[in-house]
């Protein structure tokens, strides 16, 4: 494990080392790409310069064209009684190129926060708002202490029992009171003794004839005597 850590150490700090030759590089490139893009608008300016000034000078007769305009200007402004109709308003020169654009370079440090400015003004008070929901009704609040409760008084002595009275005379009997709810219901008493046996009743009518019954067979007759 040891000698595993060891070497991720050494990886690590490789790695740091060539972060920083990449940073260096990338530094390198980007001041080189400013110096090239400051040489190429140093020349396209120059190239500007030359056209302008062969444009301007007439090379048969060496005049500067601009310098030969501001004579003329000056003279007409300095002498405005002489001044002759005015010219056509003259064409607008070619728009110049667009430069190169460089490279985003390395984006820098954050820098340190600038002290706090001073408080504003304040400001008008806004329309009011509209109501909110009801809250949560919050907890009830801490019962207060109960008072301390008064001393007790001194318990007073306890008297002699005193002597019992004559037994009194029996008063008169008292009017009878209400009728009182009825009571519930008592349980079934015994069976009690069988009566006397009643005495007969009259003799009943005859009752209705009955069902005529199945015609019998005919009977053979038969001779026990001794006539043969």
């Amino acid at each position: 494990m040891d000698t595993l850590a060891t070497l991720l150490n050494k990886s690590l700090e490789n790695i740091n080392k060539l972060n920083d030759e990449m940073n260096k590089l990338k530094a390198s490139h980007i001041a080189l790409m400013n110096k090239y893009n400051t040489s190429c608008q140093t020349i396209a300016t120059l190239e500007k310069k030359i056209n302008t000034i062969e444009t301007r000078i007439d090379p048969s007769i060496a005049i500067d064209k601009v310098e030969l305009e501001n004579v003329m200007i000056k003279l007409c402004r300095e002498n405005p009684n002489n001044i002759g109709p005015k010219g056509p308003i003259g064409d607008k020169g070619p728009m110049g190129d667009t430069g190169y654009t460089g490279p985003t370079g390395i984006i820098g440090k954050n820098g340190l926060q600038g002290n706090v400015g001073p408080t504003g003004n304040k400001g008008e008070k806004g329309e009011q708002g509209d109501k909110g929901p009801i809250g949560i009704q919050g907890p009830n609040g801490i019962q207060g202490p109960i008072g301390e409760q008064g001393a007790i008084g001194p318990t007073g002595n306890k008297g002699r029992n005193g002597e019992m009275g004559l037994t009194g005379d029996e008063g008169p009997i008292g009017k009878q009171g209400p009728t009182g709810d009825k009571g519930d219901k008592g349980d079934k008493g015994e069976e009690g003794d069988r009566g006397q046996t009643g005495h007969d009743g009259k003799q009943g009518g005859q009752g209705p004839r009955g069902i005529e019954g199945v015609r019998g067979k005919t009977g053979k007759t038969e001779c026990n005597c001794k006539c043969k």
